[in-house]
């Protein structure tokens, strides 16, 4: 089977429900540790088919029981956001053409173009990491798509809550960046000449996502792609990262934190560090 590069699940992330508590959940609630309120914590799938994702009457009840919204970055603004994060893509001293070579390059030249309708060189004088989000989002096989962050952001401004994020532009690009650029390439050039076993994985993760089941999320993520860089630059550290800007939100009133589901999970998870922390953290059905 064709393995996802593990860097690559940051573009992404029947309901299997217990009759009464679920064991696992999308949606966890966090209380305890001298909160007077409890905060919720959701996890995502950046990229989804529009009809497998929809703000559920109870995920926005305990939005509004919520005073502020925490995404892994500030998306209120998405015309900002992409500025500063395009401005940041820009490669020094490389391009696509050349990190690619004069071998490869025709060939998968033609193939990006078939699979997106852009030619390649649009994105020349940037990180592979641009090319390869424009490819993840071929990758969902169906018309209209949705990214839940963005459809959480716009209930959040209906309700009038601050929106915010736990981490900047720049902290995610430098967690992009501790991969090798002949890494990248090489991830990039596989992706590419190996799309349809690509669309056959995401397929695949977004049925696991709908099982809602953190555990054999993380547990497909690994067996299909995820390496130990990716396990520790991409999900441990940034969760090392988020837990005391959580803390510090929740002490100072009730949050909802939407991130990649990804995160959620393993000892080394969100959930697990914030029970280290010493909070009750409990699965909810939505």
């Amino acid at each position: 089977m064709y393995r996802f590069p593990g860097w690559l699940f940051l573009l992404l992330f029947s309901p299997a429900l217990l009759a009464q508590q679920p064991r696992s959940s999308l949606l966890w609630e966090v209380s305890g540790n001298g909160m007077q309120q409890p905060s919720y914590l959701f996890g995502t799938f950046h990229l989804l088919c529009k009809g497998d994702f929809t703000i559920s009457p109870e995920l926005e009840n305990k939005l509004r029981a919520s005073r502020q919204f925490y995404g892994e970055l500030k998306m209120d603004d998405a015309g900002l956001l992409q500025t500063n994060m395009m401005s940041k893509l820009i490669m020094q001293g490389h391009t696509l053409q050349g990190l690619i070579g004069e071998t490869d390059y025709a060939n998968v030249s033609q193939k990006f173009q078939s699979i997106t309708g852009l030619p390649i060189t649009l994105f020349n004088t940037f990180k592979p990491f641009l090319s390869l989000s424009m490819l993840i989002q071929k990758g969902a096989d169906c018309p209209d798509k949705v990214q839940p962050e963005t459809e959480f952001v716009k209930v959040a401004q209906r309700l009038q809550m601050p929106v915010l994020g736990l981490e900047t532009v720049e902290d995610q690009l430098n967690a992009l960046d501790k991969e090798p650029l002949d890494s990248q390439i090489l991830s990039l050039k596989k992706t590419i000449l190996h799309f349809d076993s690509v669309k056959q994985v995401m397929s695949k993760m977004m049925a696991v996502y709908q099982l809602r089941d953190i555990d054999s999320l993380q547990q497909f993520i690994t067996s299909a792609g995820g390496n130990e860089m990716f396990t520790t630059e991409m999900i441990n550290k940034r969760n090392a990262n988020w837990i005391p800007v959580m803390q510090t939100a929740m002490r100072s009133q009730p949050s909802f934190f939407a991130v990649g589901a990804g995160h959620l999970g393993g000892i080394q998870g969100l959930i697990g560090l914030l029970r280290k922390e010493g909070y009750r953290v409990t699965p909810l059905k939505f």
